[in-house]
């Protein structure tokens, strides 16, 4: 089983998949094997999933959402979640379910989904106090477009960049900025060609985990269910170590040289009213309704 994914080596993202890997080959007796290739050797993550819907590679971990399925926006709106907690309450709920199920539609069996990190706002311009310090800064988007159509409305300019040439990119001035987790944001060095950082937590980003569906269904049933528990597994583990490492990457960050602003309670509001129209946007594509929603919002209240 070869997987594929963008990160390195030290991310939250690939410790993960080893104790998946461990689970899955000593509970298969040695049937399933995973191979394990980080850091986009596989190609970037648009790349690697059409990969995995062709079948030349059998798994992936990663972005890119609307090429797994649109469903994911659901998960993608601007300031939704408070915390992962809440993230996993959908995750776990039929709504989770639905969304992962919209995958088979695009040759995908989505295992499961947590955490992919809350992001923050980092540049070498100015600090981000309020949406109007975004206003003309290029901001390193991936190619997922909740993300494009938030800085969009928050006044910058998206500039398209892979996550493997970020770097480089904010290095060189191609980008002034870029958004991404704490842990993204120390993992793949951005602190090293940033001045500032607005601890925002603007979106939260689901974490999938897919595997070709055509190769899933020729498995016999205790290695799909092997397979399925070992990407519970995963999450929960990915889940934990971005939280227990959150203090560790800001303190990499800071000591990086980065200047930290968090906003106000009443700067936030004011980002969150500018955000508005992506809810719009998306109700209006079709993708889902306010009482999609509502219902979302009622299961993380619990009701």
């Amino acid at each position: 089983m070869k997987l594929g994914h963008a990160s390195s080596t030290e991310s939250t993202r690939h410790k993960a998949l080893l104790v998946a890997k461990d689970y899955m080959e000593k509970q298969s007796g040695g049937r399933l094997v995973l191979e394990i290739y980080p850091g986009a050797q596989l190609g970037n993550e648009a790349e690697m999933i059409e990969s995995m819907k062709m079948g030349t590679q059998e798994a992936f971990v990663g972005g890119v959402f609307d090429a797994q399925t649109p469903k994911l926006n659901l998960i993608l709106m601007p300031f939704f979640f408070p915390t992962q907690a809440d993230l996993m309450k959908i995750a776990r709920s039929d709504i989770g379910a639905m969304i992962m199920k919209d995958a088979e539609k695009y040759s995908i069996k989505m295992l499961a989904f947590g955490d992919g990190g809350s992001r923050h706002f980092t540049n070498n311009m100015r600090p981000i106090k309020s949406p109007a310090d975004m206003k003309g800064l290029k901001i390193r988007t991936p190619p997922i477009e909740s993300i494009i159509k938030c800085v969009q409305a928050l006044g910058g300019n998206p500039v398209s960049i892979p996550y493997g040439e970020t770097y480089m990119a904010l290095k060189t001035g191609v980008a002034d900025g870029q958004e991404n987790p704490l842990a993204n944001i120390g993992d793949m060095k951005f602190f090293e060609v940033q001045k500032y950082m607005t601890l925002i937590d603007y979106q939260f980003h689901p974490e999938p985990f897919d595997v070709n569906l055509k190769w899933f269904n020729s498995l016999p049933a205790d290695l799909q269910k092997i397979l399925q528990d070992a990407a519970w597994i995963y999450i929960d583990k990915q889940n934990e170590l971005r939280r227990d490492l959150n203090d560790y990457y800001y303190k990499m960050i800071v000591d990086g040289g980065v200047t930290v602003y968090q906003p106000t309670t009443a700067e936030r509001q004011q980002f969150i009213t500018a955000c508005q129209p992506v809810y719009d946007f998306f109700v209006g594509k079709g993708l889902f309704t306010n009482a999609d929603l509502d219902a979302m919002r009622k299961i993380i209240a619990g009701k």
